[in-house]
């Protein structure tokens, strides 16, 4: 059974005629509808369903209250329009209506129906709903009503600025989100690119030439210890042969190869220097790339509508932006059992 309709029939089992203390499922019948004052509106909600077993129609008097609520809010960029309809029970008493009691309902304003079904019994009207003033303060009352309860929570990403739509569960909403979180991050993820491609091209060929420059080096360094070992060696076979200690030609050859003795410690200086700046250039391009990665997960994490905090917009109507379409007596079929039960017939 629809919960809307459980809830009302509940409240009209449990009010009580102030007058006999008998439920209204008790309470004595009229047969054919209730002559009313020209200015009293009624309509009749159009029975669905069939007929149980053992029971009789019963129209139950209500009240019904249409209304359109606008609820706008121009920082957020919000502007909604709601239809509610809602159904309240109607007592004999200081309090005859009250709309905390109301039930929101689906019915249309252009299903109901001027006249009743054939053979229905009506229930009692209470003495309020009978004058047409009634109707004017209830019509007031209403509108406090809904400017004092109706709200409408939205929720808001705060990544894509994107607000969730009237009646959107926040898992719709979410799922909506992912398509937008896409498209961003790929927006993002462009930009992060296009950012560090440069830089990191840069240091790399950077690394390249230095790398280059490393091999010569080695490659000079090589030639280098070669010469000299040559040079040394020649000096030391000289002397060795058993040519005079001290000629020019062996002074010649031992100047060369202290010569060559220091070329070959610059140029392993120099190689050491330009491994040490390949070694540099490589810790750059490797911090470079670990940025990249880093502000790269960020943006992922940042875009992700699962991981997401999403902040909660409430918007209340202006009472300007209340519009109540009808405020009139409603009469609602019923299913009255053989032991005065109420069971909603408007299925």
């Amino acid at each position: 059974m629809d919960p809307v309709k459980t809830k009302l029939a509940e409240n009209l089992e449990t009010q009580q005629d102030e007058t006999e203390g008998e439920p209204f499922g008790n309470q004595p019948l009229q047969q054919g509808r209730p002559l009313l004052p020209p200015g009293v509106p009624q309509y009749f909600i159009p029975l669905r369903g069939s007929k149980p077993v053992g029971s009789e129609l019963i129209y139950v008097p209500t009240l019904l209250g249409a209304s359109q609520i606008r609820f706008s809010d121009s920082k957020s960029a919000i502007d909604t329009t709601q239809d509610m309809t809602v159904l309240a029970p109607i007592a004999d008493g200081a309090v005859a209506v009250d709309w905390d009691r109301a039930s929101a309902t689906d019915l249309a304003v252009a299903d109901l129906e001027r006249d009743p079904e054939e053979g229905a019994q009506f229930l009692a009207l209470p003495a309020s709903a009978g004058k047409a003033k009634s109707y004017a303060d209830w019509n007031k009352d209403f509108v406090g009503w809904l400017f004092r309860t109706q709200k409408v929570e939205l929720f808001r990403s705060p990544n894509t600025k994107a607000v969730s739509q009237s009646g959107e569960s926040e898992r719709d909403f979410r799922v909506r989100l992912q398509q937008t979180g896409r498209e961003q991050r790929d927006k993002g993820a462009e930009g992060l690119r296009q950012k560090y491609a440069t830089k990191i091209g840069t240091l790399q060929e950077r690394i390249r030439r230095a790398e280059l420059a490393k091999e010569k080096q080695q490659a000079e360094s090589r030639s280098s210890q070669m010469q000299a070992a040559i040079s040394v060696g020649a000096s030391i076979l000289g002397a060795f042969l058993g040519r005079k200690t001290i000629s020019a030609s062996n002074i010649g050859r031992a100047t060369t190869a202290v010569r060559s003795a220091g070329r070959v410690m610059k140029e392993s200086k120099d190689v050491g220097v330009a491994e040490e700046n390949v070694t540099a250039l490589q810790q750059q391009l490797a911090v470079l790339e670990a940025q990249f990665k880093s502000e790269s997960d960020a943006l992922a994490a940042a875009t992700d509508p699962l991981n997401e905090k999403l902040e909660t917009i409430c918007i209340k109507p202006t009472k300007a932006n209340i519009a109540v379409k009808l405020v009139t007596l409603a009469w609602t079929p019923h299913w009255r059992d053989t032991e005065g039960r109420l069971a909603a017939a408007w299925q």
